[in-house]
């Protein structure tokens, strides 16, 4: 199911490509659009990557996502998708940025969390309350994970900038052993982290940047 909600309505996962010597791929060559320029244009002192930027594609204004109460659709006024890895490893995050329609924009946000929670039950459950990192600049963030290092998609985390209407669902990867950068879940857990940290701080300067 979490596999499937990543693919849907134009969002489609590249297959698997190796990042080791890869540079960014800007997909279809679209322009990504301003307001979500901040997103896609971020350094990391730890060496992750932006690898390939991806607008969505043309004519789509929505998706659909599964929550308890049914099939809903999130407006979508513009997105892209970021994917992110280390050196010598395959992609560690997958963010899907999209500014939603003022007008709608708080029922959309209780549908992507609802849809959060839809999906607990394809990472184990609900987790044990823990405390998010701080420091995550202003936004208001939501997340589960998975309980082992199995499945394709370790977490998943919602992060909403409400000033700006763009919410961002960062699917976290998981990969094979000798593909990834971390080998338990404690080391999983500190990266994962470190990402929300940085991500959102990065988004807040690139954001002032361009005022």
């Amino acid at each position: 199911m979490v596999a499937v909600a990543v693919a849907m309505a134009g969002w489609a996962l590249p297959g698997v490509v190796a990042a080791q010597g890869a540079g960014q791929n800007l997909g279809s060559g679209a322009p990504v659009p301003k307001a979500l320029a901040p997103y896609t244009t971020c350094v990391f002192t730890d060496g992750l990557r932006v690898m390939e930027v991806d607008p969505l594609e043309p004519g789509v204004t929505s998706r659909p996502v599964e929550t308890a109460a049914g099939v809903q659709r999130i407006d979508v006024e513009a997105g892209a998708r970021v994917m992110f890895a280390y050196p010598l490893t395959d992609f560690f995050a997958n963010a899907k940025v999209e500014m939603l329609p003022a007008a709608n924009y708080a029922e959309l946000k209780k549908a992507l969390v609802s849809n959060l929670h839809y999906l607990e039950a394809e990472r184990g459950g609900p987790m044990p309350a823990r405390a998010l990192p701080v420091g995550l600049h202003g936004f208001e963030v939501h997340g589960n994970d998975r309980q082992k290092l199995e499945g394709n998609v370790l977490g998943m985390y919602l992060l909403f900038d409400d000033s700006a209407h763009v919410a961002t669902t960062v699917y976290f990867l998981n990969q094979q052993a000798w593909q990834r950068k971390f080998q338990t879940m404690d080391e999983y857990g500190r990266l994962r982290d470190s990402f929300l940290r940085n991500y959102t701080g990065c988004v807040r300067e690139n954001q002032g940047l361009g005022k």
